[in-house]
């Protein structure tokens, strides 16, 4: 029988593209169809995201700094750009001018500056800078993204199959899995099972419909870690988005949403103890071992030397190279 290896995280904690990381560390390629749902997903990603930067500046009242933006404006003005079909460049062209000029405006900054992940006033995808600051490249009509815009994609239509493959004549799969069929993957029959529990470390401030994201993602491995079902299995939690909480940290106060944090707000290691110690202390005494890893889903080495370390500790039972909580 093989081993499992089962991702888990909230929405936006990064479990797809750790995903996807895998497979390209595993030789398993993106075919032109997988492509080319991506490529359609970066169009839309770029279109609601700078849809939601248009609304916010005129609710916020920040002025435009080139007031020639106000005819690029026009064109998110109103529900009609979501509803397009991107499925060619050509569809997406006409876009392209408006998002470079509106992104390179002060104005359109300052309200990117102001959203939830910058100054937590509203919710935008803490991917959406990468695609802005590449939009001269993805708007060109031979477009075809390469595997860091499938990275910082975020689609909802295009999914990824199980990965099944052979190391040290032990198979494994590897498979995602979203919160509500948790269960029913565990119920797979498999030899041995390792949880990697993924966490959006720079989400302590974030909100989605009303709910914090990180309060919700503590909720969630409380029930996890306390179930039955998983008594037997290993879990690895990964710490994600480190290059982001670096940044947060600058200039948010962790405080503000947990007010028990003690420690500078502003310095790394205080707010990564917090989080650690806040997962922590959801464990019941009489559970096993739990063990914790600090990524950065979109950076690759990052991922592959993680990765590897978890295979090789499976394979070995000898977690010596992993934090325990």
């Amino acid at each position: 029988m093989p081993l499992l290896i089962l991702l888990v995280g909230m929405n936006d904690s990064g479990t797809s593209t750790f995903f996807k990381q895998i497979r390209l560390i595993n030789g398993e390629d993106f075919n032109l169809k997988q492509r080319l749902g991506f490529r359609e997903a970066i169009y839309e990603n770029i279109i609601q995201g700078m849809w939601v930067l248009v609304k916010e500046r005129n609710k916020l009242g920040i002025p435009l700094q080139n007031s020639a933006n106000e005819i690029h404006e026009i064109s998110f003005t109103s529900d009609d750009c979501l509803r397009v079909k991107f499925t060619e460049p050509s569809a997406f062209q006409p876009y392209v001018e408006a998002v470079d000029s509106l992104w390179k405006d002060s104005g359109i900054q300052e309200t990117y500056r102001r959203s939830d992940f910058k100054g937590h006033e509203y919710f935008i995808c803490d991917s959406v800078k990468y695609h802005f600051d590449n939009i001269q490249r993805i708007g060109q009509l031979d477009y075809l993204p390469h595997n860091q815009d499938i990275l910082h994609a975020r689609s909802r239509w295009t999914t990824l199959e199980d990965m099944y493959y052979v190391l040290r004549d032990t198979p494994f799969v590897v498979a995602q899995s979203s919160i509500l069929p948790f269960i029913a993957r565990m119920k797979f029959n498999f030899r041995d099972t390792t949880i990697l529990f993924i966490i959006g470390s720079s989400d302590y401030d974030r909100m989605l419909y009303d709910s914090n994201c990180l309060a919700d993602s503590l909720s969630i491995f409380k029930s996890i870690i306390n179930h039955k079902y998983y008594s037997s299995s290993t879990i690895i939690l990964l710490f994600n988005k480190m290059d982001l909480l670096r940044e947060k940290v600058q200039t948010a106060d962790i405080r503000k949403h947990f007010p028990e944090f003690q420690g500078d707000p502003h310095r790394l290691e205080d707010v990564q103890k917090f989080l650690v110690q806040s997962f922590k202390m959801r464990k019941l005494k009489n559970s096993g071992p739990i063990y914790y890893h600090m990524i950065t889903a979109v950076d690759t080495e990052n991922i592959r030397t993680v990765y590897n370390t978890i295979k090789h500790a499976i394979l070995s039972k000898n977690f010596k190279d992993f934090l325990q909580l």
